[in-house]
């Protein structure tokens, strides 16, 4: 079965500068809608199975059983996915205070809502065999010696704003990190883990760091880990009302242009691996189906020619 045919219209979406939450939202709402395309396809493969058969039997019929269970797979992430296609607004991704200024935290319901989305989907992704995510270790003391920590301050939401060079140090963060360590960190945070009340720490979750809090307690160790600053940097770029602070005015270095392509590098990066894990995950349905239906078939034709 040729998933990724079916939605090579769809994946490889990419934000631009230019690029609205809204927008991402169709995005994930256009995968959504393919997953149900999948979904259909795989039940016309189960209809036929059944043509001749007394319906009373059909639940267990072998075809019928491993189609039921290959769609309650991909019903599980089109809800997810379909999820976070409401959690934007009609600002642009990675959007940042126009001034030096501090940003504003996510809103609060939508954050939860992205929060369990990503949950799930990666949950549905390891129950179907893809492999766990990669952890990421990298704090904000870089290997080569150089110490980032200030670059949390793009995320702070009170206190201070960040100095016009902190935002290198931000982007420094999220170059460090690779969008499947940002996603990981997402997900093993608590839903109701809240803004920063003291200094950052290596426990510090990617959804803390979401949240924000003043710029002293964001920037007060350089042991967080770069995948949560990271991951809480994609949040609050595609989350409804985040925004992040500035370190000058817009256009000048440290401004909220330069801040903003942090934001969407963020945003991209930790888009891939959410796309990346539900082709994998897709792909992993789909085959095991397969493997059932072939067997249940004996020598009859395979599932990609039946289900075109």
């Amino acid at each position: 079965y040729a998933f990724i045919e079916l939605v090579s219209d769809v994946l490889g979406f990419t934000a631009k500068s230019d690029t609205t939450k809204q927008e991402v939202g169709g995005y994930f709402n256009s995968l959504g809608a393919k997953l149900g395309e999948a979904s259909n396809d795989l039940e016309q493969v189960a209809v036929k199975a059944e043509t001749g058969v007394d319906k009373s039997d059909s639940s267990k019929n072998p075809i019928r059983e491993a189609v039921n269970e290959a769609k309650e797979v991909l019903g599980t992430l089109k809800g997810y996915v379909e999820s976070l296609g409401t959690i934007g607004d009609s600002n642009p991704v990675g959007y940042a205070n126009n001034a030096a200024g501090s940003g504003t935290t996510a809103a609060d319901d939508e954050l939860r809502k992205a929060f369990k989305a990503l949950q799930e989907i990666v949950k549905a992704a390891t129950d179907a065999g893809v492999k766990a995510l990669k952890i990421g270790a990298t704090t904000l003391q870089a290997n080569g010696g150089a110490d980032n920590k200030e670059g949390a301050k793009i995320l702070a939401t009170s206190g201070g704003n960040p100095a016009a060079a902190d935002v290198a140090k931000a982007a420094a963060i999220l170059s460090s990190v690779s969008g499947e360590e940002m996603l990981s960190s997402i997900v093993k945070s608590g839903e109701n883990d809240a803004q920063l009340a003291a200094a950052a720490d290596g426990n510090t979750s990617a959804i803390s760091f979401a949240k924000g809090g003043s710029d002293a307690h964001l920037a007060g160790a350089n042991t967080p880990k770069a995948a949560a600053v990271a991951g809480g940097i994609a949040l609050r770029s595609l989350v409804k009302t985040g925004k992040l602070a500035a370190g000058a005015a817009d256009n000048a270095t440290g401004g909220g242009k330069e801040v903003q392509g942090v934001g969407v590098a963020a945003a991209n990066k930790l888009l891939r691996a959410v796309e990346d894990v539900i082709k994998k995950t897709v792909k992993n349905v789909l085959e095991k189906a397969k493997e059932k239906i072939d067997k249940a078939r004996g020598s009859q034709e395979p599932v990609s020619e039946s289900s075109k």
